[in-house]
């Protein structure tokens, strides 16, 4: 990667001019050499910073070169500090310019060094003591000497004075008395070059109206050729200012895709280039992308950041509200759940913006309406008849300033605290099939100690499409290995069940997802079900289950019947290890996990059982406990449950003997239980073991009556 900055320097040559303005100061050249008469004469060169007036001044320059009869006197009054050391200084130097003109040619002026010799007498003063205060008559003779210096000389004098509009109001003062004092010098022509704005609003603060009028008419008095320089045609100031872009991108190796790099081109072509009206703007503009796009280069989206520094540069107002105010830029204005509008935020966002755009020209408004709207494309949906169905989730895989995860990356030009480096993580990609797991297994702790799980998993979702199978294979490894730090990450997703750990399940089965070589694919998810966490696995068996659908499937269903007897197998020895059993050690999955030995063998399920029953009094209890049941609310921080419901008894009926059960509860520590009011509590808390018996009984009793088909719940 490499910056390169364009220098700011005018040009020296002609050759380099790429504006078309050598015809006019050529012009400008031709009549000061053909200019027949002895009277001064003063230009001004009026034109807006950065738009080329030293670089025409030079090119002027060039072109009296050419002719021995001009003697050129270059002067900065900016670097005098008051109006006695401006006015000797300016005589200090026309005189150093014809002292060693005519000390070339000294023997043709024999009586002219006879009668004042050579600088130092024709001042006649120490110029060690320059800034010591002048009277009026010290300055009438410093002229006079000099004029007759000119005249002796026979040369014409052209003084260029650059930067005038660099000086204070002090400065600018004491420079146009000195030039009005010194516009009658014989063979002397003035070329001035400034902001005529800006200096005439300057000096016409002190007179008559105090306004800028009264600065032109001021000027009127001492530019008596008064030139504006050529305006850079758009076509020029186009070609000049992709010429820059171009090269910062070549130079740090950037190569945009053929359809992105028209957007771009477009996009400064119609929002940007309207601003750059000067070569220095153009400049500036390449400049600011040559030290950006090193910092940021693998870390954002180069073309987001192309135009986004075009409106951090050109619509500074607009840039300090999207990065005080992101909400409205990178937020949907739809309610992803109740599809509404946020209709007041919708009109917040078009009040703020249209305060912004008041004091635009139309077409201004337009380019940055436009640019916004290619950058921030939810925009729309506040300013158009426009929604999107969801956020696009390739706008954070391009690395687009639209997206959360990468919009503050624009504006703090580094990675934040609570993130990485992509080029990084890119890196670290790679190595996954370089480097032994143990090793891995480090790094990606080095990783979470800067992001959390979720964060990683995002990011490895980002390059699914990507990575090939061994790599894949790392990853899903990695997220098994790392799984419970996805436990109560604050800020993480619990919406009806969904939590961390389900999101990383439904991550690991799209890695799985297709894959070419079935018997690999299985062969690696065997693997997985016989070593991975019990309660991940619970989850990773769900997703693969549900991704079976259509006629498609990762897992074909006779192999996800084996890997279900499998995890069955693993949750069994795990029950007896930690002296539990299955209901209440893996009670949140204990229907699948009766689905799934009831379908391998009833009889051994009923066994079980029986066996529990017979170790533990009060098993019938827990049965009818752990398939009440569960309600996941929002509105509760923690899943409760409810009822034992007509579907938990018909579960419980087709896996065990339910005469068995009520045979049980009709003894006689249960006579109270049988005797209570049933109570059904809907979605609401309230569960108490007692009520869920009743519920049982109940159910059972219909059933034997044959009425639980036509059994309601009241709510």
């Amino acid at each position: 990667m490499h910056q390169i900055y364009n220098s700011d320097k005018p040009i020296n040559q002609k050759n380099q001019d790429r504006f078309k303005r050598n015809n006019f100061s050529k012009r400008i050249a031709e009549t000061l050499i053909k200019r027949q008469t002895a009277e001064g004469l003063v230009i001004g060169l009026y034109g807006i910073w950065g738009e080329g007036k030293s670089s025409i001044l030079n090119m002027i320059e060039e072109d009296l070169l050419c002719n021995p009869e001009i003697l050129i006197v270059k002067f900065n009054p900016w670097r005098f500090k008051d109006e006695d050391t401006l006015i000797l200084n300016y005589f200090k130097n026309i005189s150093i310019a014809l002292d060693k003109d005519l000390n070339n040619i000294k023997e043709k002026v024999g009586s002219f060094f006879a009668k004042y010799g050579s600088i130092g007498s024709v001042i006649n003063l120490d110029f060690s003591k320059i800034g010591e205060s002048l009277s009026d008559a010290d300055i009438e003779k410093l002229k006079e000497r000099v004029n007759d210096f000119l005249k002796e000389s026979n040369k014409k004098v052209v003084v260029i004075i650059d930067d005038i509009d660099r000086l204070d109001k002090q400065e600018l003062f004491a420079l146009f008395k000195l030039i009005k004092l010194t516009g009658d010098f014989s063979n002397t022509y003035y070329i001035l070059s400034f902001d005529d704005e800006m200096v005439a609003s300057a000096i016409g603060e002190r007179y008559a109206e105090g306004n800028k009028n009264a600065g032109y008419n001021f000027l009127e008095k001492i530019i008596q050729v008064p030139l504006r320089i050529p305006k850079a045609l758009s076509s020029d100031l186009t070609n000049f200012t992709f010429e820059l872009v171009n090269n910062v991108l070549n130079a740090n190796g950037i190569n945009l895709e053929q359809n992105l790099a028209s957007t771009v081109a477009y996009q400064i072509s119609e929002n940007i280039l309207p601003k750059i009206n000067t070569p220095r703007l153009a400049i500036r503009y390449a400049n600011s992308l040559s030290f950006l796009i090193p910092l940021l280069i693998g870390e954002v989206n180069i073309a987001d950041l192309i135009l986004f520094e075009g409106v951090k540069l050109f619509y500074p107002e607009h840039y300090d509200f999207i990065k005080s105010s992101p909400e409205y830029f990178i937020d949907s204005y739809e309610n992803v759940y109740s599809r509404d509008s946020d209709t007041k935020k919708k009109d917040e966002f078009k009040d703020k913006l249209g305060a912004l755009n008041k004091d635009l020209h139309k077409n201004e408004e337009r380019a940055i309406l436009d640019l916004l709207k290619y950058l921030f494309p939810l925009i729309k949906e506040a300013l158009e008849s426009f929604n999107y169905p969801y956020v696009n989730n390739n706008w954070t895989k391009e690395k687009r300033i639209v997206s959360s995860r990468y919009f503050h990356r624009f504006f703090l030009y580094s990675i934040p605290e609570n993130d990485i480096s992509d080029v990084y993580f890119e890196e670290f990609l790679n190595r996954l099939t370089h480097k032994k797991f143990n090793e891995i297994e480090s790094e990606t702790e080095e990783i979470l100690k800067n992001i959390n799980a979720i964060e990683l998993k995002n990011k490895l979702s980002i390059y699914q499409n990507e990575l090939n199978w061994e790599q894949k294979k790392v990853v899903i490894k990695i997220l098994c290995r790392f799984q419970n730090k996805f436990e109560g990450i604050k800020g993480g997703t619990f919406f009806l069940g969904f939590n961390e750990k389900t999101q990383v399940a439904i991550t690991i089965t799209r890695f799985l997802e297709n894959h070419n070589d079935y018997t690999n694919l299985y062969k690696f998810t065997k693997e997985l079900i016989l070593n991975a966490d019990l309660e991940f696995l619970f989850e990773i068996l769900r997703w693969l289950i549900a991704g079976n659908k259509d006629g498609a499937y990762i897992i074909k269903a006779n192999d996800i019947q084996k890997l279900e007897e499998i995890l069955l197998n693993r949750t069994l020895i795990d029950s007896y290890q930690n002296n539990s059993n299955l209901f209440q050690r893996h009670s949140s999955h204990i229907y699948r996990l009766l689905e799934i030995w009831y379908l391998k063998s009833p009889k051994q399920l009923e066994k079980y059982i029986n066996k529990c029953m017979k170790e533990n009094k009060e098993f019938q209890e827990i049965i009818i406990e752990e398939l009440t049941s569960t309600i996941y609310s929002s509105l509760h921080p923690e899943p409760y449950k409810t009822d034992f419901k007509k579907d938990s008894y018909e579960v419980l009926k087709k896996y065990y003997n339910v005469d068995k059960l009520y045979k049980i509860f009709s003894q006689k520590k249960y006579n109270k239980i049988k005797e209570l009011e049933v109570i059904f509590l809907g979605n609401n808390p309230g569960y108490t073991k007692e009520n869920a018996i009743r519920q049982f009984i109940h159910w059972y009793e219909l059933d034997k009556e044959n009425k639980i088909e036509e059994a309601e719940v009241v709510e």
